[in-house]
């Protein structure tokens, strides 16, 4: 055992003694830093888990083509008019109005709109047979595209009414 003489008195102090509050201080620190590492590391998994649960239940909708307010409306309010599917077209009703001033085919369908071919003439507008009206899933802004290229106007707002 190496003993360590001071010169200021005569005590007397062991390696083993130093060594062991040295030991301590090193224990506490190296405590210390594995608890930081484990919150830090806890916040991390906890930020990756919960885009990544999200995700999960988009890549469910989308595999099985369900938009995101879970159901397909067959009639859409809007601010100047409204939009009904009736059998096999899609008429548009001017706002309080019970005569339809268009109709429409359903072209296709997706989880975000559903699109409507215009049927109806309208000997005034020349790209008339290239209208399609994009009906936002679950509510928004519809918009109107017409001719090629492909000229995109915002209509109005519309959202789904499921009553």
């Amino acid at each position: 055992m190496t003993q360590l003489h001071l010169t200021s008195s005569s005590k007397v102090l062991s390696n083993k003694a130093i060594g062991a509050k040295s030991g301590a201080s090193k224990t506490w620190l190296a405590m210390a830093a594995g608890a930081l590492t484990t919150v830090f590391a806890a916040i991390g998994a906890v930020n990756s888990v919960i885009p990544a649960a999200s995700n999960i239940g988009a890549t469910v909708l989308d595999t099985l083509n369900i938009p995101a307010c879970l159901t397909y409306a067959d009639r859409f309010g809007g601010t100047q008019s409204s939009f009904r599917k009736e059998g096999n077209v899609w008429r548009e009703y001017p706002r309080g109005s019970e005569t339809f001033s268009y109709e429409f085919k359903e072209i296709r369908r997706t989880r975000q709109e559903i699109m409507l071919w215009n049927v109806t003439p309208r000997a005034n507008v020349p790209d008339a047979a290239s209208l399609v009206v994009h009906l936002p899933v679950c509510g928004g802004t519809a918009v109107l595209t017409e001719g090629l290229p492909e000229r995109r106007t915002n209509l109005e707002e519309v959202w789904p009414d499921r009553g």
